[in-house]
């Protein structure tokens, strides 16, 4: 009976379920884990913690060279078996030299960096981050080839055992007083274990296989996008370094907590992006597959909207529940930086035709035209308005780059869109965040905020904005 109701259900939804579920497992652990890191660190050692991060954010963009969209673009599109294994086992071993070079790099350059910086962080430190970086390759890529195989228990397995162990690790190297190095070092050992067990699967599976001449080719294709994310920094970690520049590592924590409690907006919506992004290619090869394309490049709109809307009610009453009462503050952001990943998101759904060709320099000038518009902004707003400047210049960046990617996209690839239900989804969406900064942190304001949701959602239903059925059925 329990076979014949799993045959009942479509694999797409089997499929974002299961990844759901591990994103689901990840971000609770991940919820669990602020207050306790908070607990363990001042305010001062958690500002500088989220300098790391972003140092982190930025190596991660230049090591990673964008293969994993690269093997999307040219695996999945590959016309036989042997082929994908090649293009799979070349963009592998590219990574892994990659990641040797970075690591070799970053360890001897850490010490004049930190030289040439007047932040308070150590050579230790960031060259423990250079080390964990250097494996973003040997983990994202195999991660990538399993997703396209559509094995998504064993992606499961893989990102959920490895919470699971950087967790326990950060608990108990805080309770040793390791401090902000011991978080490092939590995450150093769960990502080595991470990587080497997911490099020898995948070369078990498609060989050593490396060509230079394909190599030489995929980075024609990959290195815009390295271009482009290493742009994006500027509007997701270049921030902090303004706020620690201009304001404070106080100011820092406050904006890192808000980030955090944003990004679950993005970490909810990947269970869906990792399902459609490896198949997006394929689809527009089938039969009608600029309509089918579209459909679902709008339910994925639409459940951005829908979660944006989620973390933007519930996100204020965590931080008052979970976090000391000096972290307060990031309550009154996060509302908007919610709405700034929701655009953030949207503009990743609606980029497609930016990636069907053998270049990708036009999503490159996108983001520098949307990165110098958050940076100006930044730059000019935050000696005056603090955190507030860099909120405002993330949703405008971010918006920017939704719309610009969809007139681009539609110029290479016009997709047949329905623009009014689109537009009836924004505008709700827009509405209830707004409504969701007046709503008092205690249990009315908790009654009201379920009872805002349910409605909302009922109202989405009615107006059939979103069927699982007609969707996937």
């Amino acid at each position: 009976m329990l076979n014949r109701l799993k045959s009942l259900v479509p694999p797409a939804i089997k499929h974002t379920i299961v990844y759901g579920l591990s994103i689901a497992l990840m971000k609770s652990i991940s919820l669990i884990m602020l207050p306790i890191t908070a607990f363990y660190l001042r305010p001062e050692q958690f500002g500088q913690l989220e300098l790391l991060t972003s140092i982190g954010i930025v190596c991660s963009i230049l090591v990673g060279l964008g293969m994993e969209n690269t093997l999307f673009r040219y695996a999945a599109t590959a016309p036989d078996t042997i082929q994908k294994k090649q293009c799979a086992a070349n963009i592998l071993i590219l990574a892994l030299l990659t990641g040797f070079i970075a690591a070799t790099i970053g360890w001897l350059l850490a010490p004049k960096l930190i030289t040439a910086t007047s932040v308070d962080i150590s050579v230790l430190q960031l060259r423990l981050v250079f080390v964990i970086i250097s494996m973003e390759g040997a983990i994202a890529i195999p991660l990538a080839w399993f997703r396209m195989q559509e094995r998504v228990k064993l992606f499961f397995f893989a990102t959920s055992l490895r919470t699971f162990a950087q967790a326990l690790l950060i608990i108990i190297f805080l309770r040793l007083n390791f401090e902000v190095t011991g978080v490092l070092s939590a995450c150093l050992i769960a990502a080595g274990a991470q990587a080497l067990v997911l490099t020898v699967m995948m070369l078990k599976e498609v060989g050593i296989w490396f060509k230079l001449n394909r190599t030489v080719h995929y980075l024609c294709y990959s290195l815009p996008i390295v271009g482009s994310g290493f742009i994006a920094f500027s509007l997701a970690g270049f921030d902090r370094w303004l706020l620690a520049d201009m304001g404070s590592l106080t100011d820092v924590a406050i904006y890192g907590v808000a980030a955090k409690f944003a990004l679950a907006t993005v970490l909810l919506v990947q269970p869906f992006g990792m399902w459609w992004l490896p198949k997006r290619f394929a689809v527009l090869k089938q039969t009608q597959g600029a309509d089918r394309a579209a459909h679902y490049i709008m339910i994925g709109i639409i459940v951005v909207m829908a979660i944006a809307v989620l973390v933007s009610f519930i996100s204020p009453f965590l931080i008052h529940l979970l976090l000391p009462s000096d972290y307060h503050e990031a309550m009154q952001y996060v509302l908007w930086l919610v709405l700034a990943m929701a655009f953030k998101e949207i503009s990743e759904l609606v980029n497609i035709g930016c990636f069907c060709g053998t270049s990708t320099y036009q999503q490159l000038i996108i983001n520098i035209v949307c990165a110098a518009i958050g940076v100006s902004i930044m730059w000019a707003g935050i000696s005056q308005w603090g955190i507030w400047a860099v909120v405002v210049a993330l949703n405008l960046a971010y918006f920017s780059k939704a719309a610009l990617f969809y007139i681009a996209s539609q110029r290479n690839l016009p997709l047949p869109y329905d623009l009014l239900r689109i537009t009836i989804a924004f505008a709700l969406c827009l509405g209830l965040i707004s409504i969701s900064q007046f709503i008092p942190i205690n249990w009315s304001g908790w009654l009201l905020s379920m009872g805002l949701l349910l409605a909302a959602m009922a109202a989405t239903v009615k107006q059939d904005l979103f069927s699982l059925s007609k969707s996937f059925g």
